[in-house]
């Protein structure tokens, strides 16, 4: 009898474990929501096109960017996660970024960019699910594309583990670049 109902767990774990496997779904434990909201701001103005957003980010906050420009005056954006020693930073840097072996065209490749064409992955998710993966020349970083819409936006919870710093530009305009630290949620 015991071995008749160890055969019978046995065949329940399996039916429950092989979808999940065959499916790519990894075995990790969800991230604990925090119920707090942080924002960053895609802005235009007096100061030129930025990003304008916290310093630090709790682990588990829902982070939510907003594009406040206007897309058909200035284009659209991205906020690519991309390691930091990929950020270009003096001129001739950003005017290369676009160029094959640079970031900015990994991230074009990313959003599924072929040629002049629009994105057709939107947004890239790379790694865990949520803000956690810094994307370089060889393997994507989370990413996403504002599009045209005003106002738009888009929003996930912050998975990186605590302590990490997060770096991340805009590709289409890649003076446009940031970055935020990713502090432990606050002690129960």
């Amino acid at each position: 009898m015991k071995r008749l109902s160890l055969v019978a767990v046995s065949v329940v774990a399996l039916a429950v474990l092989v979808p999940a496997i065959a499916s790519g779904a990894e075995a990790t434990s969800p991230v604990p929501a925090t119920g707090k909201t942080d924002t960053i701001y895609i802005r235009d103005g007096k100061g030129g096109l930025r990003f304008v957003g916290p310093k630090t980010v709790g682990y588990g906050d829902q982070l939510k960017v907003v594009n406040q420009t206007d897309a058909h005056k200035v284009g659209p954006h991205t906020i690519s996660l991309v390691e930091a020693s990929l950020v270009p930073k003096t001129k001739p840097q950003r005017q290369l970024c676009f160029t094959p072996n640079h970031i900015c065209k990994a991230i074009a490749l990313w959003h599924g960019v072929k040629g002049n064409g629009p994105p057709t992955i939107n947004p890239v998710d790379a790694g865990p699910t949520g803000w956690s993966t810094e994307g370089n020349l060889k393997e994507k970083g989370d990413s996403w594309f504002t599009g045209q819409k005003p106002n738009a936006s888009f929003e996930q919870q912050v998975t990186a583990e605590a302590g990490t710093t997060i770096h991340f530009i805009c590709a289409i305009h890649p003076w446009m670049h940031g970055s935020f630290k990713v502090e432990a949620p606050p002690a129960p």
